[in-house]
C-alpha cells in the first residue's frame, strides 16, 4: 500500500520444495520481491502455506510437482506468492510445477487470473474468502487453512471496498484502512500460527527443571508431614 509504514521485525521461515532434485528455499522477501511487496494477502498466503504443508508432510520436504493448493481468495498478492510456491507463475525459473486454482466459496473457479479481473472479483471480499486447501497430490490429503475470526478488525472488509473502489470515502476512512492494513500485514508477520488460524494448538510451555525440582520437593515434604501428623494421632 502506498505510504504504508515499514514493516515490522520479523522471523519466518523460509518454504523448502523439491524442485526435481534441486532443494528451493522460498523466503517471504522472495514472495515480495515478485509481487512488488509484501502485503496483506501475500503475507497470509505464505503463512497459510507453511502452516498447510507443515500438517500434511510434517518434516518431509515436499515435492513441488506433489503441491496443490486451491484459494478462495482472488487478490494479486495472495496469486503470486502461491503462483511463486508451486511455480505456476509468470517468470519463474524451474523444472516442475504444482498446482494452483481459484476456486470462490460460492464454487465459481476463477481462471482470468490478471490482476484487473483479480480487482473487479475481490470487490466483495470477506473473512470467508481467506480459506486455503493444501493438498498433497499423490495421496490426496488436504489441510484447510483458515483465518481465525479476530485476525481482520471488524470493519475491515466494508473500509477496504470503500477506499480501494472509489466509494466516496472519507479522509477519515482512508487513514483507518490504511492503518488495519498495515496491523493486519503485521499480524501476518510476527504472530504464531494458532494465533492466526483455526484448528491449531498453542504447545504446551516446558515445565522449567527448577520449578520441577521444586515441585518435587513440596511432595515429598507434604508427604511427611502427613506421614507424621498420622503417626502421633496413633500414638
Amino acid at each position: 500500500m502506498p505510504g504504508a509504514k515499514p514493516l515490522p521485525e520479523y522471523d519466518l521461515a523460509s518454504i523448502s520444495v523439491y524442485d526435481g532434485d534441486t532443494l528451493v528455499e522460498i523466503s517471504i522477501e522472495d514472495v515480495g520481491e515478485y509481487h512488488g511487496g509484501i502485503c496483506v494477502c501475500g503475507g497470509c498466503a505464505f503463512r497459510a502455506t507453511q502452516l498447510g504443508i507443515s500438517e500434511i508432510w510434517g518434516d518431509e520436504i515436499p515435492a513441488r510437482a506433489d503441491l496443490r493448493i486451491i484459494s478462495k481468495l482472488p487478490t494479486p498478492g495472495s496469486r503470486d506468492c502461491f503462483q511463486y510456491v508451486t511455480g505456476t507463475g509468470s517468470g519463474i525459473e524451474t523444472k516442475t510445477k504444482g498446482e494452483y486454482k481459484i476456486i470462490l466459496p460460492d464454487g465459481t473457479e476463477v481462471t482470468n487470473m490478471t490482476n484487473k479481473n483479480l480487482k473487479k472479483v475481490s470487490k466483495s471480499n470477506t473473512p470467508d474468502n481467506f480459506r486455503f486447501d493444501v493438498c498433497r497430490k499423490s495421496t490426496g490429503e488436504c489441510f484447510e487453512v483458515v483465518v481465525k475470526e479476530g485476525v481482520f478488525p471488524d470493519d475491515y472488509f466494508e473500509l477496504r471496498k470503500k477506499v480501494k473502489y472509489g466509494e466516496n470515502a472519507t479522509s477519515e476512512e482512508r487513514a483507518l484502512f490504511k492503518s488495519e492494513w498495515e496491523d493486519t500485514r503485521d499480524k501476518f508477520l510476527t504472530l504464531p500460527d494458532w494465533e492466526l488460524f483455526e484448528g491449531v494448538d498453542e504447545p504446551e510451555e516446558p515445565f522449567p527443571v527448577g520449578g520441577a525440582i521444586f515441585f518435587s520437593i513440596l511432595v515429598i515434604g507434604l508427604g511427611l508431614l502427613l506421614g507424621l501428623s498420622l503417626r502421633g494421632k496413633a500414638r
